[in-house]
C-alpha cells in the first residue's frame, strides 16, 4: 500500500459529510499533499466528484476494497491546514457539512483560468507609497499579533495628495490602505471585507492609486467564475497579497497572514441567505482564533454584537478621538418640514446635498380612498408599491398587480409615502437651478461630479462626491425606526452614520423627524452609548445578542419529533413549531430555538444528529424541482424577530 488518503467530497449530501478512505496510486504520490484537490471515483465507480485531501495516513480502517484517487488538480495544494481547520469549525458550529463549506471557499476548477495563472511571469514585489495621514503607532497597534479591535471610524473624507494631484476617499478606506501597506512591509497578507460592490470598488481604486495594485486578489460577487478561480490562484501564491472582497474573500488562502479587517459588518449581506448561513464577522472570529492574526472591526457605528464582544473583553475599543459631524434634529410633523428646506438651500449654495430616503420607487404603499385599508398582493399578500415607471409590483414576490380592488370592492387608491422618485421630482421642483440626481439599488450611481448636485439615494445607496456633501438631509427616519424588526433602531442608526460620514469637513447634517434620547445621543456621534444602551436592553429581554436564535425549518411531524427530542437535550429552549408562511400555499413549519454562546457546539452537534436521524430517507423537493433537505437548520436566525 503506497498511502491512504482521506478525502472529504464536495457535496451537499449530509450522508457523504465524512472523510472517505482513497489509495494513492505510486504514480501520484508526489502530488498528493494534504490540501490538494483531486478527482475521485464514488457509487461504485459510476460518478466523478470532486474532493480535497484532508489528511494522509499509511494504512485505513476500512475493511472493503478501496477505490484509488483517479487524477490531482493543480500543482499545489489548494487549501491549507489552517483553512482545513477553519472548514471543520465552521461545518460544526453551524451544524452543516465540510462539503457545504468547499463550495463556498474553493471555486470550480476553471483549465483556462489555470492555464493562464502558470504561464504568468512572477509579479513584481511592490512596496506601496507612503501614507502619512494616520499615526504609525497607531497602525502598529492595530496589527499586532494576536490582538482584536473595535473600532469608531472618523465619519469624513481625507484628501490624499496623489502623482497627477489629489484624491477625496472616506477615512476608513485610508485607514484599510494603511494596514495592508504595513502587513506588505512585513511579508505579510490582509483580509479587507466590505459589504457592497460601492465599497468595493471605492477600495480597489485606493489601493491601486497608492500603488499596491499588483499585490491585489479580489473576490468580488460580480466575477465570472474564471476571474474568481484566477484570484484564488494568486491568493495560493507564496506571496503576501491584499485580499479584498465580500464575505467570501474570508474563507480565501492567505500567506502568512497578518490582519483581517470587516468594514461595517452590522449589513445583512454580511450574512449568507443560503445554506449554511454564514456570517462574516463569525468566520472572522473563528478563523482569527486558528491563525492569530489581528482581528479589527471597523464602521461609522456600533453593532450590538460588536458591542457585546467589547464589554465581556475579547475585542478591544481602538477608537481614537476626532471631531464630531456636526448634527441637528427636528421634531417630528412634516415629512419635508422647514429645517429640511432650509438645510437644502444652503447646502446647495455652497455645493452638493445629499437627501436619504427610506424606499425606492414612486409610492411605498397603496391604500384604498373608502376604507384606508392598505391594498397587498393577491399572491402572497405582500404590501403594493409604485416603481419608477409608474407600475404597481408587490414588494414582497415582485409580481405586477396593475389592477387590486380593496376588501371592500373599491378600485380608487390613493397613494402613500413618497419614494425616492417622487422626493426626487418634488425637490427637483422645488430646487430649479440644482442637477438632481436619484440613487438606488436599481440605478447604480458610485460617484457624483462637482457642481450644485441634489442627491436625492436611498439608505445604501448614496454615492461618493468630491469633497464631500455640504449638507446631508435624512428623511424618512421615522420610518426606519418604526420597523417591525428586532434590529431596527440599530439598523436606522447604522444607515444614519453612514450617510453622514459622506459629509465635508465643513458640512452641516439633519436628522428629520426624530426627538429624544437616541436623536440627542447621535447628533452628539455617541455611537457606544447607543450601542451599550441597546444591548442592555437585549440583556433585560433575553433578546440577541444576549443569547443565540436558531431556527429549524421543515414538515410539522419532523418538528414535533424534533422538539420532544430537543427538549430533553436540556440546554435549548424550543419555542414551537409554528406556521411559517412564505406564501399564501406554504407548507412549511418553523421551529425556534435560544441558547447559549458557550453552547453552540454541543447544540450544533446535537442538533446536526437529530436532524440527520429524522429525515434519512425522507426526500424533499423545491418549488424549483431542486432537492433540498428535509430539514433546514440555522443556528443564529437573525430573521426571527
Amino acid at each position: 500500500m503506497t498511502g491512504v488518503a482521506k478525502v472529504a467530497i464536495v457535496s451537499n449530501l449530509p450522508q457523504l459529510d465524512k472523510l472517505f478512505d482513497y489509495l494513492i496510486p505510486a504514480e501520484l504520490v508526489p502530488r498528493v499533499l494534504v490540501g490538494s484537490r483531486v478527482k475521485v471515483p464514488f457509487g461504485g465507480g459510476s460518478r466523478i466528484f470532486d474532493g480535497f485531501v484532508f489528511e494522509i495516513d499509511s494504512t485505513s480502517d476500512f475493511t472493503g476494497k478501496l477505490a484509488g484517487i483517479i487524477d490531482v488538480v493543480g500543482n499545489t495544494p489548494s487549501l491549507s491546514p489552517d483553512l482545513i481547520e477553519l472548514m471543520n469549525q465552521l461545518a460544526i458550529r453551524s451544524a452543516g457539512s465540510v462539503g457545504e463549506i468547499l463550495k463556498l471557499a474553493v471555486p470550480a476548477h476553471m483549465p483556462r483560468a489555470f492555464k493562464a495563472h502558470s504561464e504568468k511571469p512572477p509579479g513584481l514585489i511592490a512596496s506601496g507609497k507612503s501614507i502619512s495621514v494616520i499615526d504609525i503607532p497607531y497602525l502598529e497597534s492595530l496589527v499586532a499579533w494576536g490582538s482584536r479591535h473595535a473600532v469608531i471610524g472618523k465619519p469624513s473624507g481625507v484628501m490624499i495628495e496623489t502623482g497627477g494631484g489629489s484624491r477625496f476617499f472616506p477615512y476608513w478606506v485610508v485607514l484599510f490602505c494603511s494596514i495592508a501597506l504595513v502587513n506588505i512591509q512585513r511579508n505579510k497578507s490582509s483580509i479587507l471585507a466590505v459589504p457592497d460592490y460601492r465599497d468595493h470598488a471605492l477600495l480597489v481604486e485606493a489601493l491601486t492609486i497608492f500603488g499596491l495594485g499588483d499585490l491585489l486578489a479580489v473576490f468580488s460577487q460580480e466575477q465570472t467564475k474564471s476571474q474568481s478561480y484566477e484570484s484564488y490562484l494568486s491568493a495560493l501564491d507564496n506571496s503576501a497579497r491584499i485580499l479584498v472582497g465580500s464575505r467570501s474573500v474570508l474563507l480565501a488562502p492567505a500567506h502568512n497572514l497578518g490582519t483581517i479587517a470587516i468594514f461595517d459588518d452590522g449589513d445583512a449581506s454580511f450574512t449568507d441567505r443560503s445554506a449554511p448561513y454564514l456570517n462574516a464577522r463569525e468566520c472572522a472570529l473563528i478563523r482569527q482564533s486558528i491563525q492569530e492574526s489581528s482581528l479589527i472591526f471597523v464602521s461609522h457605528s456600533r453593532s450590538t454584537d460588536i458591542q457585546r464582544l467589547v464589554e465581556s473583553g475579547y475585542l478591544t475599543e481602538s477608537t481614537q478621538t476626532f471631531p464630531k459631524p456636526r448634527i441637528s434634529s427636528s421634531e417630528p410633523g412634516f415629512r419635508v418640514d422647514s429645517h429640511a428646506f432650509k438645510a437644502i438651500k444652503a447646502g446647495l449654495q455652497a455645493g452638493s446635498v445629499l437627501v436619504q430616503v427610506a424606499s425606492r420607487g414612486e409610492s411605498t404603499a397603496l391604500f384604498c380612498t373608502s376604507c384606508d385599508t392598505r391594498i397587498s398582493c393577491t399572491a402572497c399578500s405582500g404590501p403594493i408599491w409604485v416603481d419608477r415607471t409608474g407600475a404597481r409590483r408587490c414588494r414582497w414576490c415582485n409580481a405586477f398587480c396593475p389592477s387590486v380592488a380593496c376588501v371592500c370592492g373599491s378600485l380608487e387608491v390613493s397613494r402613500g409615502r413618497a419614494g425616492s422618485f417622487r422626493t426626487a421630482s418634488e425637490l427637483g421642483r422645488a430646487f430649479p437651478n440644482s442637477k438632481v440626481v436619484e440613487s438606488t439599488g436599481d440605478n447604480r450611481i458610485q460617484k457624483v461630479g462637482p457642481g450644485k448636485n441634489l442627491v436625492i439615494a436611498t439608505a445604501g445607496a448614496e454615492p461618493l462626491v468630491e469633497g464631500g456633501y455640504k449638507a446631508v438631509v435624512i428623511l424618512d427616519a421615522q420610518a426606519l425606526l418604526s420597523r417591525q424588526y428586532l434590529r431596527a433602531t440599530e439598523e436606522a442608526v447604522r444607515l444614519w452614520a453612514n450617510a453622514v460620514s459622506k459629509l465635508a469637513v465643513d458640512g452641516e447634517a439633519l436628522l428629520v423627524g426624530v426627538a429624544g434620547t437616541l436623536a440627542q445621543k447621535f447628533c452628539l456621534w455617541q455611537q457606544v452609548e447607543i450601542a451599550s444602551e441597546e444591548l442592555a436592553s437585549r440583556r433585560e429581554l433575553m433578546l440577541p445578542p444576549a443569547l443565540r436564535l436558531g431556527s429549524v425549518a421543515g414538515t410539522h411531524a419532523l418538528l414535533v419529533e424534533l422538539a420532544e427530542s430537543l427538549r430533553s437535550f436540556g440546554k435549548i429552549k424550543v419555542l414551537g413549531p409554528s406556521p411559517f408562511v412564505k406564501n399564501i400555499d406554504s407548507s412549511e413549519w418553523r421551529l425556534v430555538i435560544k441558547y447559549n454562546y458557550s453552547d453552540t457546539v454541543e447544540v450544533a452537534k446535537h442538533l446536526r444528529g437529530e436532524a440527520l436521524r429524522l429525515s434519512r430517507g425522507k426526500a424533499v423537493v423545491a418549488a424549483s424541482g431542486r432537492a433540498v433537505r428535509a430539514l433546514k437548520i440555522r443556528m443564529n436566525d437573525g430573521d426571527i424577530v
